[in-house]
């Protein structure tokens, strides 16, 4: 062969070489998006968080709900993971702070894509909520809509992910796209909401394990169901005493009108004043509700103390 072909054949094969197509991605993404049935601080008092990747344990986590920490929806991340490794997620929901028994177990997992960011979406259903002593499905199967399945979703059929996810696949009740400004009522009730004016009078209680307290309750609107922070302060102007701020995270039940209510808010006033000197004083009570999406809404009402104990 001819030295100036083998020349030529040779530069060919460089540029094939060289310049063929860039090699693909080779980390993705994949976020977990967890939404629940069942409520937070109503239903659920925890839930038992497992992520692992590859085989290899990322986080184990308890997510209680008296600390604020448990609520929906939520997401977890598996960040730039090589092309094609497994992760999954396996959750327990339990219905008292002290349950050893889940009322709900949920496993999922799936593989990521190079070069993608996916969305695993997973829902804790109350058909799959079981009572102490029923059956629960045989590993691996996990419960999805009440019956058993295999916990592995095929990444090619997952959607990428949008941050509002959730917004699209299910309209928050409490905070309806377009609403307006958010709005908070300040009322009364330990198991439901009842209006009050300013100066009306509201029953001071006992409390089960010390303090007395009044039962506030509110009625909102434009303001995230789940996940949302609620203060509730108070001042009584005649003595100049600030009662400590009751701060959580309870969500929020549906209401008529387009509006949500939160009922049983156990606002102790005794602390640095005995209960003795604040019978039948004015306070001034504020409740701040602020979501996650950084939107406040705040009410206020003047309240009577009752003269007597109940």
């Amino acid at each position: 062969m001819r030295p100036a072909l083998l020349a030529a054949l040779a530069l060919c094969f460089l540029v094939i070489a060289g310049c063929g197509a860039p090699p693909g991605p080779t980390t993705g993404t994949v976020v977990i998006g967890v939404t629940s049935e069942l409520r937070a601080g109503v239903e659920l008092a925890r839930m038992r968080v497992v992520l692992r990747a590859g085989g290899e344990l990322l986080r184990e986590d308890v997510l209680p709900q008296k600390s604020g920490q448990l609520f929906f929806p939520r997401e977890f991340f598996f960040s730039d993971l090589e092309d094609g490794t497994a992760v999954e997620i396996f959750l327990e929901a339990f219905g008292a702070e002290d349950a050893e028994r889940p009322l709900l177990a949920r496993t999922a997992s799936t593989r990521v894509i190079g070069g993608r960011t996916l969305l695993l979406p997973v829902r804790l259903e109350r058909e799959c909520a079981v009572a102490p002593g029923d059956p629960t499905c045989p590993a691996p199967q996990t419960c999805v809509a009440g019956g058993c399945s295999a916990p592995d979703v095929d990444p090619r059929r997952l959607a990428p992910y949008s941050a509002s996810w959730n917004a699209d696949a299910e309209p928050d009740a409490c905070k309806p796209s377009g609403g307006g400004a958010p709005v908070v009522a300040v009322g009364e009730g330990q198991a439901d909401y009842f209006p009050l004016e300013d100066l009306d009078e509201v029953q001071v209680e006992a409390g089960p394990q010390g303090g007395f307290h009044i039962f506030v309750a509110i009625r909102l609107k434009n303001l995230r169901r789940s996940g949302s922070i609620t203060v509730v302060s108070g001042l009584v102007p005649e003595l100049g005493y600030a009662i400590e701020p009751l701060k959580i995270i309870f969500t929020l039940d549906q209401d008529e009108g387009g509006f949500c209510k939160l009922a049983g808010l156990r606002f102790r006033l005794d602390g640095e004043r005995t209960i003795d000197e604040l019978l039948g004083k004015v306070v001034d009570v504020e409740v701040t509700v602020t979501d996650a999406d950084g939107d406040t809404g705040t009410g206020r009402r003047k309240v009577t103390l009752s003269q007597t104990l109940l």
